[in-house]
């Protein structure tokens, strides 16, 4: 009995230590969060405390921002040479592949989620989102672009979508398409999933650890899929935006 008494007896006499000295919450938070298990850090490159209860009375918690839990893009097809100029993109509302309430009206959305993400990060020159098209098939995508003047078609699906709220997991997968549309080939298609969990809690013995979910989860779930999935595409037009930069360096002509 002495045995397992004396561990317990000892990291009694450190805690006590502690408050007798007049430590800060602060302090305690760092010494606490020395402690956690890994199975607490799993990500703890991108888990960042926000801070602990000042309540000494209380147990001390550190609060981490939930996130999102992802693999990596599935790319099945891609083109094997880099565009002759910069693309124009017509975006076409993603269509629902899961039987849903108000499925179309969703994938639109989530959809939408995944054309101001590129336009913030600026992945083409023109990219113009078909609001105005009822339905994505896609042969009607490359007519439609080919009649906008667009040099791709981008359009896709919504495989896979829960909505978890600030109460549960939320769950998003997609796949995405982009046809040639001179052509009308398939030249890019790749897939994506990820999930951000609902708040947890876990608590030990003198600590607890809390995740806290962003105030629209779907949203940042779409946002981090939006990106992975536009690194690729970066990547395969990064040598024309590199001309353009040293042209527009070297005073050439950038009219268009």
């Amino acid at each position: 009995m002495k045995r397992y008494m004396q561990p317990i007896g000892i990291a009694g006499l450190i805690f006590i230590f502690l408050l007798g000295a007049g430590c800060s919450v602060s302090r305690m938070t760092g010494a606490v969060s020395d402690m956690i298990p890994e199975g607490v850090k799993e990500t703890a490159g991108r888990a960042t405390p926000d801070g602990a209860n000042p309540a000494l009375t209380s147990q001390p918690q550190v609060v981490w921002d939930q996130w999102v839990r992802k693999g990596k893009v599935q790319v099945y097809l891609r083109p094997r040479e880099e565009p002759a100029v910069e693309p124009t993109v017509l975006f076409f509302p993603f269509m629902p592949k899961v039987n849903m309430a108000q499925g179309r009206h969703i994938s639109r959305e989530l959809s939408r989620m995944v054309w101001q993400t590129w336009l913030e990060e600026e992945l083409f020159p023109v990219m113009e989102f078909a609001d105005y098209s009822d339905y994505y098939t896609p042969e009607r995508a490359v007519s439609l672009a080919r009649m906008r003047g667009a040099d791709l078609a981008v359009g896709g699906y919504i495989t896979h979508y829960m909505p978890g709220g600030t109460a549960g997991d939320t769950h998003v997968a997609l796949q995405l398409d982009i046809y040639d549309s001179a052509s009308g080939q398939l030249i890019w298609s790749m897939a994506h999933a990820g999930v951000m969990q609902s708040e947890r809690t876990r608590d030990y013995i003198l600590f607890s650890a809390k995740t806290r979910l962003p105030a629209e989860p779907t949203g940042a779930v779409m946002q981090v899929l939006s990106h992975d999935m536009a690194v690729p595409l970066h990547a395969w037009v990064a040598p024309l935006k590199e001309e353009a930069r040293q042209a527009e360096a070297q005073g050439g002509d950038t009219a268009f």
